[in-house]
């Protein structure tokens, strides 16, 4: 269980990690942790009725697979369509947080190319890299980790605790903002048909599975809570964006070396995300390879370069839009499966409130 739990974590602590320090901030900390338990509750409980979906349905089925058994041909399209773009958007954000790390590294090279050249490189890795699992995923985990551990060390010596205290104060424009990028976040229902897989049948129970579930989510947000108070503290002149450009706190050294972790860290992500892409319109939408590498290879980029390429915007539309659409679905398979839950009111409440939000981002 301990082990289910902690390749939970490690798969769902990724980039949006960088979007909440700022995000907070602009909302109100206090509310912000206080929208980070909320969010933490909302994944597990979708996370948890993603379970006993694939418990009930014993097959090696994947999300599209399931939609269209519980939710007919509709359902199966719009999970396509969810699931592609919800992981074409999650590209997209890499490629929009690669030239913060690259700027700490090269400061000389401008934020499009350095985008370019991530794109590049982590395209050819997926393209010629083999299957990876959970051992990957645990090695970019322990680089978050790492950084985290590292940010920890200086903020106690060198913090600012007054950017904290100054941070607390509520935004009432802001209180939806937080939605989508704790969503994206905490995301990691995509990861859970794999998860039951690698369990031993005489390991396996749902019990087993769902405690697992909960403790790996809620690691992640324990890790987004201290990385949020410590990137605060750090950043003298206010925290930016991508969390890790306004660390003024920091020695030299130091932004050089969270440059390389973060870089190595996305890259390996970007590159196992590209797989799963690929994999999904090779397998589902039964096209052929030259198209489904075609269109991994075009569509990030193109969303990047064609869109704003703001990180932040682009990680409110992932969870906000895409992945609140798939919650959503999952909620509808669950009441087609075992019936209704009290819950799925505000979960669906929830889900609608934060899907309006991002579209009237459009016209704001």
């Amino acid at each position: 269980m301990l082990f289910q739990a902690g390749v939970l974590a490690s798969l769902i602590v990724g980039a949006g990690m960088f979007s909440l320090p700022h995000v907070f901030v602009r909302a109100g900390l206090a509310y912000g942790f206080a929208a980070l338990v909320f969010f933490t509750w909302v994944s597990g409980s979708i996370n948890s009725r993603y379970a006993a979906i694939i418990d009930k349905d014993g097959t090696d089925n994947r999300f599209a697979g399931y939609a269209k058994k519980h939710l007919g041909q509709k359902g199966y399209i719009s999970a396509l369509v969810f699931a592609l773009g919800g992981i074409a958007f999650t590209l997209a954000v890499y490629v929009a947080l690669a030239p913060s790390f690259f700027s700490l590294v090269f400061p000389s090279i401008p934020g499009a190319a350095s985008a370019l050249i991530f794109w590049i490189a982590g395209t050819a890795i997926a393209f010629l890299g083999t299957k990876r699992g959970s051992a990957a995923s645990l090695i970019v985990f322990l680089m978050m980790m790492a950084i985290i551990v590292f940010f920890g060390i200086i903020a106690l010596a060198k913090g600012d605790t007054g950017n904290i205290a100054s941070a607390a104060l509520l935004d009432p424009k802001n209180l939806l903002l937080p939605f989508g990028p704790l969503l994206f976040s905490l995301s990691g229902r995509s990861a859970l048909s794999s998860i039951r897989e690698g369990y031993k049948e005489k390991d396996y129970s749902l019990f087993k599975f769902r405690k697992a579930i909960r403790l790996g989510t809620i690691i992640p947000a324990t890790v987004y809570a201290a990385f949020v108070v410590i990137t605060i503290a750090l950043s003298g002149k206010g925290v930016t964006p991508d969390a890790v450009t306004g660390l003024t706190l920091l020695p030299a050294w130091g932004l050089i070396a969270t440059g390389i972790l973060g870089l190595l860290a996305i890259l390996d992500s970007y590159a196992l995300l590209g797989m799963e892409f690929t994999s999904i319109i090779l397998k589902d939408a039964k096209a052929p390879k030259a198209i489904s590498y075609a269109l991994f290879a075009a569509i990030p980029p193109a969303i990047y370069f064609i869109g704003s390429g703001d990180f932040l915007t682009l990680v409110g539309i992932t969870g906000g839009i895409f992945l609140a659409a798939e919650s959503i679905m999952v909620v509808l398979m669950g009441r087609k499966a075992f019936g209704g839950k009290f819950s799925d009111i505000p979960l669906i409440a929830a889900f609608v409130l934060g899907i309006i939000y991002e579209v009237s981002g459009f016209f704001r």
